[in-house]
């Protein structure tokens, strides 16, 4: 089992996990409006969880090997960069000639942080103005902020139980920094999207998940009872807390994506081990595998392509029936069925060539 789980680093039925992270996504986004699809945010979460598995799985299997550094980075550049910068040339240069509704001066004011992928942080005292059609490239500067520094942390912290602590540490001190913030109550602290710099804890919970299945494979199945009850715990706690507050604390930049990250990870524990023959069916199908094969590319396009669209194909739609919300309803159906036949065919023909190319990096 030990030995598996240091070798294996591919699980088909995580593209079917990537493919919950993205329909989650979407249903907010483009499904909003019906307020059924409120924790559909969390799908962000999800993919922080798969990332620091996967990344950390691999990053702990390679190190110390020849070009390791730069092998890892030159498959994340080719992953990642390719339609990340292709939709922001998009949004800057065609944008503006398609429609005057979705100005994009703010983006070209701050283009560097964008190129830089450091926009989770300009947020953070000035939040996107005019439009949001960038907004959701927060969760990918996080990403590639932990693509940039974990590998030299792993370098540096040889010893995986050690480096199993400084996750858990990173971890606390999220938290710990969160609850400061809150109540510092620091002027223009854009403290709706203050998690964009600190919502790491998906991140943390995969990555310690992937240590755990190197020193102790065994763990989170014997102890899945106790992590639970320790959240529900948590969670029993912090209801009381508000409930006689003042000032009611956030519930979910406090404990929320924590306990919806550890959940998060103990599905990928169930999905990887592959002992649930219901999760191996809901997640190791074709049609979750396809979400999740262009999950990025959905990821990236979704929002461009709903915000574009949507105000047209509603008044459209508004010719036909005198109810707005079946009017915007059919307008968000058409909008994500256009944005998934996008993203086909961007995986297709564009990213994959980009991906073949990360053999030259093995």
């Amino acid at each position: 089992m030990q030995s598996a789980s240091k070798t294996k680093i591919y699980y088909p039925a995580l593209d079917g996990l990537r493919g919950l992270a993205i329909l989650m996504v979407v249903l907010v986004h483009n499904f909003g409006f019906l307020h059924y699809f409120f924790f559909g945010w969390l799908g962000v979460d999800l993919f922080f969880v798969l990332s620091g598995f996967l990344i950390t799985s691999i990053l702990l299997s390679e190190a110390g090997t020849q070009k390791f550094l730069k092998n890892f980075y030159m498959r994340r550049m080719l992953r990642i960069f390719p339609i990340y910068f292709l939709t922001i040339a998009f949004c800057l240069l065609l944008m503006p000639i398609i429609t005057s509704s979705l100005p994009m001066i703010y983006y070209k004011q701050h283009l560097l942080w964008f190129v830089l992928f450091a926009q989770n942080w300009l947020y953070i005292f000035n939040p996107p103005q005019g439009n949001s059609i960038l907004l959701h490239f927060w969760s990918l500067a996080v990403e590639e902020q932990f693509y940039l520094f974990w590998p030299f942390i792993i370098l540096l912290i040889r010893s995986e139980r050690k480096l199993l602590w400084f996750v858990l540490s990173l971890l606390a001190f999220v938290m710990l920094l969160r609850y400061i913030l809150w109540h510092l109550h620091i002027a223009d602290l854009g403290y709706d999207s203050f998690y964009t710099f600190t919502r790491v804890d998906g991140i943390c919970i995969g990555s310690a998940i992937a240590i755990l299945w190197r020193i102790k494979p065994s763990f989170l199945k014997n102890y899945t009872s106790i992590i639970v009850l320790s959240l529900a715990a948590g969670n029993f706690v912090m209801y009381f807390l508000n409930k006689n507050a003042t000032t009611r604390l956030p519930y979910l930049a406090f404990i929320g994506y924590t306990t919806f990250g550890v959940m998060f990870g103990l599905l990928l524990n169930e999905v990887i081990t592959g002992s649930s023959k219901i999760i191996e069916a809901l997640f190791n199908n074709k049609i979750m595998i396809f979400f999740g094969r262009i999950s990025y590319g959905l990821y990236v396009y979704h929002w461009p392509v709903y915000l574009i669209l949507s105000p047209v194909l509603k008044n459209y739609f508004a010719t036909y029936t005198s109810n707005q919300n079946i009017a915007l309803l059919c307008s968000s159906l058409l909008c994500t069925l256009l944005a998934i036949i996008v993203s086909y065919f961007s995986y297709r023909y564009f990213e994959r060539y980009f991906l073949s190319l990360k053999t030259r990096f093995s």
